[in-house]
């Protein structure tokens, strides 16, 4: 950029005052101009960001320089602005009642998109769903599904006490099912709810068997009238219809359960209590920010023009409506603006011909988090003016703000949003070596609509400078054992390397996270520093560590989930349809965010991944053998063989080992727990994990165990010997004496497997 500038003004194809030169950041507009300064030499030329070009625009037309709200201030976290945005919704709700009910409404039937189980192919699909976007009741229970909790809701709106998934009253284990929880209890009432997953033809949704789920409704509904105890049932079909919350009402109505309805304040109150009330009004906020960005208002919102659910825009459109003409009216009253303001009056003023750009050559660096309405004036300054050229500066692969508005389409279709253009590609970089290069190339390009570019380096390295540590973490603790074994690994090559040993300097160590609750707290980074002598370590979100560099980087949080890595966190859907159009590719911007991640480091990165809850990301950089060290770290077999190891049951959790609650051993449990509730037992010799195949379960710790078990023909349990009154034989461990829904599949021999 400052190359480019001062080459136009010492072959004197442009003077000063005729280049404008835009940085999307103060700090960065800074350094250009003090590099324009230093290494230029010539005084004269613009060098801001796009806010001071939209104050500049204003101040030439009006004479006078406008007054930027506070609210507009703090623009990260938007602190001020959630602060007044929660003040005005109390108001709201305190003096209009019909306001405070929209509220409760919103609440209560559309705080979740109406997703259909039945649209998921497989349960570990729909399990994913479920755990990145958790579904919280008005009590703040965590619940399995929309169904579930529009019932809760609802009881809990006609003040009836419920208790979700309590044990049944009657002891049901020993048979062939667990002890038997139903979806919900009403004490008071002495009934029970079950929410059955089925349509009008009595379907299933596709990963559940529909035989074995109609036999198991069959066998709660026989319990229940064994046991002459009251069972309330409802459907999936009438979720979908639309009736459940009322269909419900009338079926405790002929029971005679008697309503005692909760007032709307005494709702709110529970909302405020988990947080509820907040994350309204931060999704407010939101909205009503990207709905400055766009410059459009809540009356604009139709259906027809957004893929989201009709209802639940309406009744988000009816709480936004108010907060944004108070908003509004505010920086009429106060005489201010906001900085959205600003870049769309700046733009009227240049189309409407009342601003007449002077700029012959426009210059914009990081081109690539450009918003529609900053790219809509970079266009007009550059129609407006006669033979202006344009230059950008930009890396597709680092397009990491869609949240903020960013639309990577201005980059990878500029052809097509400016005209005829010269690409020039920047295809050599001189801070990360070809390990670290190679691989993460490879993985951002793993998406076709990624521009393609082959980058090579200065610096080469003949061993792979990627390295995975593979472990599970020990939740009870705030310390993360995994992070401390890799900055005793990064001590030890620190104090190592030859240009340590002649300048004594720290190595920079970065710990980045997806979020910020990937972080270590502070105490345990001040232990650390004081710890590892030869290392300056300090913590960033990925976000923030953009455009920086150190030594190390050591990747943390790479999960699955809702605040894994990749994220699965979604936004309100009318959020989401206001921002840029996300690419097709699966993950599109996350990829990227991991690419930013990996080339922060001039030296190594270091990734740390349990493989029970396993990134998508790490699980593909094993599948596809791209070449990371993964011998660094010792690594027990679980974490090893974890593609070895997936619940039978969901077909996609990882079985990790649990410890039983008396003390006495361990056992198996399903990833996905409490959505998949699937156990089994270890090895019987060792304890260890076992692979499941055709027809057995072999010991993964080969060769020092070898120990196997047989699995049943029929059911696929595991097979026993057992000794019959003149013969020892194979027993199905599903066989329950008498019970004729048990497994009696029984074997005289089988054959020890074949060796590996």
């Amino acid at each position: 950029m400052v190359g480019g500038a001062g080459f136009l003004i010492h072959s004197e194809q442009a003077k000063p005052d005729q280049i404008l030169m835009l940085a999307f950041a103060n700090k960065a507009a800074r350094e250009m101009q003090e590099r324009l300064d230093e290494r230029v030499g010539v005084k004269g030329i613009v060098a801001g960001t796009f806010h001071k070009l939209g104050m500049d625009i204003i101040s030439s037309v009006e004479n006078a320089r406008p007054s930027i709200s506070p609210l507009a201030e703090d623009d990260k976290k938007m602190t001020k602005l959630r602060k007044q945005v929660d003040q005005w919704s109390e108001k709201e709700m305190r003096d209009k009642p019909s306001y405070k009910q929209s509220v409760l409404n919103y609440f209560k039937d559309y705080l979740y998109p109406a997703v259909n189980p039945f649209d998921f192919k497989t349960k570990g699909e729909y399990f994913e769903y479920i755990r990145a976007n958790e579904i919280w009741t008005l009590k703040g229970e965590k619940v399995k599904s929309l169904g579930e909790c529009l019932i809760a809701n609802h009881l809990f709106a006609l003040g009836i006490d419920y208790q979700y998934e309590a044990d049944y009253e009657h002891e049901t284990r020993g048979l062939n099912f667990r002890q038997y929880k139903p979806d919900f209890y009403l004490p008071k009432h002495k009934i029970y709810i079950e929410h059955f997953g089925i349509d009008r033809n009595g379907n299933t949704a596709p990963f559940v068997d529909r035989e074995r789920y109609h036999k198991d409704m069959g066998w709660k509904r026989e319990l229940h009238k064994k046991h002459k105890t009251r069972l309330i049932e409802t459907y999936h079909y009438e979720l979908t219809e639309g009736g459940l919350q009322q269909n419900l009402k009338q079926k405790l109505r002929k029971i005679r359960v008697k309503f005692n309805r909760r007032t709307d304040e005494e709702m709110l109150e529970e909302l405020r209590k988990f947080g509820a009330v907040s994350a309204l009004v931060e999704m407010l906020a939101n909205l009503l920010r990207a709905c400055k960005r766009d410059g459009i208002c809540p009356a604009e919102l139709h259906p027809e023009n957004f893929q989201v659910f009709p209802d639940q825009l309406q009744q988000t459109r009816t709480i936004l409506s108010p907060i944004y003409e108070l908003y509004q009216n505010h920086l009429k009253e106060n005489q201010e603006i906001d900085f959205d303001d600003m870049i769309h009056k700046a733009i009227n003023y240049v189309e409407s011909g009342r601003f007449a750009p002077p700029w012959r050559y426009i210059l914009v660096d990081e081109f690539q988090d450009i918003s529609k309405p900053r790219a809509r004036l970079v266009k007009v300054l550059k129609e407006s003016a006669n033979e202006c050229s344009l230059f950008c500066v930009g890396d597709d692969w680092q397009s990491i703000y869609r949240f903020t508005g960013s639309d990577i389409r201005f980059t990878t279709e500029f052809k097509k949003k400016f005209g005829p253009t010269k690409i020039t590609e920047l295809d050599k970089t001189f801070r990360f070596n070809n390990s670290i290069c190679d691989i993460s190339s490879r993985f951002v390009l793993k998406n076709p609509a990624q521009v393609k570019k082959t980058l090579t380096t200065h610096v080469t390295v003949k061993r792979p400078a990627v390295s995975l540590l593979r472990q599970r973490r020990n939740d009870k603790t705030d310390f993360d054992e995994r992070i401390d074994r890799v900055l005793k690994k990064i001590n030890q090559l620190a104090k190592s390397d030859d240009q340590f040993q002649v300048d004594c300097k720290k190595k920079k160590v970065f710990l980045l996270g997806r979020f910020h609750r990937n972080l270590p707290n502070k105490r345990l980074v001040k232990a650390w520093n004081k710890q590892f002598s030869a290392l300056k370590i300090e913590s960033y979100t990925i976000h923030t560590s953009k455009g920086l560099e150190v030594n190390y980087v050591v990747v943390l949080g790479l999960e699955g989930g809702k605040h894994g890595f990749p994220s699965q966190k979604t936004s309100h859907p009318l959020l989401e349809a206001l921002l840029p159009s996300q690419d097709d590719f699966m993950y599109a911007e996350e990829r990227r965010l991991f690419y930013v991640a990996l080339t922060r480091a001039k030296q190594r990165v270091y990734l740390i991944s349990d493989m029970a809850n396993a990134s998508d990301f790490v699980v593909e950089l094993l599948d596809n053998n791209y070449p990371l060290k993964l011998d660094e770290f010792e690594i027990d077999l679980a974490q090893k063989y974890y593609n070895h190891i997936h619940c039978p049951e969901c077909e996609t959790g990882i079985l990790v080992a649990r410890e039983k609650k008396k003390g006495n051993g361990k056992f198996y449990g399903c990833s996905y727990y409490p959505l998949c509730d699937y156990t089994e037992n270890g090895c019987p010799k060792c304890g260890n994990s076992m692979r499941r195949g055709f027809r057995y379960k072999r010991c993964l710790n080969h060769p020092d165990c070898n120990s196997w078990v047989p699995l049943c023909r029929e059911c696929g349990a595991d097979m026993v010997k057992r000794e019959g009154s003149n013969r020892s034989f194979w027993g199905c461990t599903n066989f329950r004496g008498k019970d004729e829904d048990s497994c009696r599949h029984t074997d005289d021999d089988i054959s020890p497997p074949p060796p590996i």
